[in-house]
């Protein structure tokens, strides 16, 4: 009586479902959280050894072929509920492949046993096509063996012909995109070298592109032998023109923290080194009476940085 009345035990999933799990399911569940992780949370949660012992499990599965080793934290219920969703949309996946291959046999059997019936569905008249095939054939017939074979050896040379022109242009794709590549590189070399001589710009990829592009620019306009030398003055115009354009037109707050203080300081410091001393003896002879001090004017920082764009 007990055993009619408890509930039937689950049946576990056969082993087949097992192996033909997706290798995307294998994907995100070695993307999802680690047991360490569920463990050490549980361990900070107060949990006990034994509660620990049941939370983790380990399952080998075979997917596509492979045998997987995977612990999986069964009190994990967002987890469990991900991989349960995604071998559902496996099973589903497999099972609509498992009908279309069985719809595909079909329709080949069908047409092997009677094709004329399937080429009337697909709307093609089986009168005029077998009326067609036996005027190839006669025609055929009515050739010479000689003629044949000449035909033959020129279906024969044609073919070679394309496949010699496909492989010719392959090569030539990749020797161009070789030569590119090399073009590319000694463009950069070459502007890198040219910056060496310009302090006043940074070798930077915003810089080096701009000055390709210019080079570029200036011989699709008829300009021939353009080098980076040639180009650089004008890339170093423009980019002063729009970085004080950019000053005057942002606030200090913007400028101090577009800029950052410690820069600002390093510039200022470098300025005063750059500053010519007097010497000593000739600050004394030309000493004047001392005068009443004036409050130094503060100078702004958009003043700072434009007087350093006309330098």
């Amino acid at each position: 009586m007990s055993e009619q009345a408890s509930a039937p035990a689950p049946e576990s999933a056969p082993q087949e479902s097992v192996e033909s799990q997706s290798q995307e399911s294998s994907q995100q569940l070695e993307q999802s959280d680690s047991p360490e992780v569920a463990i050490q949370d549980a361990i900070e949660n107060g949990a006990s050894k034994k509660e620990i012992q049941n939370m983790i499990k380990k399952f080998d599965l075979k997917v596509n072929g492979k045998t997987v080793s995977r612990e999986v934290d069964l009190s994990d219920d967002n987890f469990l509920k991900n991989q349960f969703q995604l071998a559902e949309a496996a099973r589903q996946s497999m099972q609509q492949s498992s009908e279309l291959k069985k719809l595909y046999e079909k329709e080949v059997g069908r047409l092997k046993s009677n094709p004329w019936e399937v080429l009337k569905e697909l709307g093609m008249d089986p009168d005029e096509l077998a009326e067609l095939r036996i005027q190839s054939r006669i025609e055929e017939m009515k050739k010479s063996p000689e003629q044949l074979e000449r035909e033959s050896i020129q279906k024969e040379l044609q073919a070679a012909r394309e496949e010699a022109k496909k492989l010719k242009e392959e090569k030539e794709g990749a020797e161009f995109e070789r030569m590119r590549e090399q073009a590319a590189t000694q463009i950069e070399d070459e502007i890198t070298q040219a910056l060496d001589a310009h302090s006043t710009l940074p070798k930077s990829r915003h810089v080096v592109k701009r000055i390709a592009d210019s080079m570029l620019w200036a011989m699709n306009n008829g300009f021939d032998n353009v080098s980076a030398e040639d180009v650089i003055p004008m890339v170093e115009k423009d980019l002063m023109e729009e970085f004080n354009r950019f000053m005057d037109d942002s606030p200090e707050e913007m400028i101090e923290k577009f800029v950052g203080k410690r820069n600002i300081e390093r510039m200022r410091q470098k300025r005063i080194a750059k500053a010519p001393t007097a010497p000593l003896s000739q600050v004394k002879q030309v000493a004047k009476p001392k005068e009443e001090e004036k409050p130094a004017l503060k100078k702004s920082q958009r003043d700072f940085f434009k007087s350093l764009g006309k330098k």
